[in-house]
């Protein structure tokens, strides 16, 4: 089996109990730990990831403990940046095995094709988002931002996050503003497959929204929801692939 998952957002401040939503995580990783071959998270992991040269962002230790242990035991682990934690380098690929991917990325998975994507890279963007991203992946704007404190820049960023994330679930509720960011997706999938026509799925996050969307005969679009309202999550077995939801309530 072959799992994808997004926006976990670990660490946020605006779940009334953020370590318990990280536990339910790790329950989801005990209970597919068995039969993964493959884990794939979409992006926006964690609310906030910034890696200095020997300073990482406190907490999340259930999670990349869990992680390490199932890349341990073989299991392949692919973390993609989001725009939450873009600022991702080579701590996790050290400690975890996890292979991060910085990019959109096409893959073979089981004898079909996979675009997988965060989301927010592609499609038609705000002319302000865009610049501010160019921003922060700037190489060198990020080697000026490593000379601040951590003390300084980690309770900076996660006020920004936490203002992002509120303006976000606000947007998200909005019929108008989720049909505008769908069609964005669905309209640069549609482009895609004009000169890539063997993709069989797309998989986005970034939205916080659970859809499936068929494109063509042979072609799919999921969003794959969130950790936050959903928890929600994929599974490709090479024959079905479905969009489930993991129970609040395990007892």
């Amino acid at each position: 089996m072959i799992y994808f998952l997004s926006d976990m957002h670990l660490g946020n401040r605006y779940l009334d109990d953020p370590l318990e939503a990280e536990r339910r995580l790790v329950r989801w990783l005990d209970g597919i730990k068995d039969d993964a071959v493959a884990i794939y998270f979409l992006g926006d992991v964690f609310d906030y990831w910034y890696e200095y040269k020997y300073v990482v962002p406190r907490g999340h230790v259930r999670f990349l403990g869990k992680i390490a242990e199932l890349s341990d035991k073989g299991v392949e682990i692919h973390l993609f940046t989001g725009n939450h934690d873009i600022w991702m380098f080579d701590y996790l690929t050290e400690e975890t095995g996890a292979v991060v991917h910085r990019h959109p990325l096409e893959v073979m998975l089981l004898g079909r094709r996979f675009f997988l994507a965060h989301g927010d890279e592609v499609g038609s963007r705000p002319l302000k988002y865009r610049v501010i991203q160019s921003i922060f992946r700037n190489r060198f704007l990020q080697i000026l931002y490593s000379t601040i404190h951590p003390r300084w820049t980690i309770g900076f960023a996660r006020r920004w996050s936490l203002g992002s994330r509120r303006r976000g679930l606000v947007a998200t509720k909005q019929k108008d503003s989720q049909e505008r960011n769908l069609k964005a997706l669905e309209d640069f999938a549609n482009g895609y497959l004009l000169v890539h026509p063997d993709v069989n799925y797309f998989l986005f996050g970034h939205l916080h929204l659970m859809h499936d969307r068929q494109l063509s005969p042979t072609t799919r679009m999921i969003i794959t929801g969130d950790w936050l309202q959903y928890f929600s999550y994929v599974v490709w077995d090479g024959d079905n692939l479905c969009l489930k939801t993991f129970p609040v309530s395990t007892n």
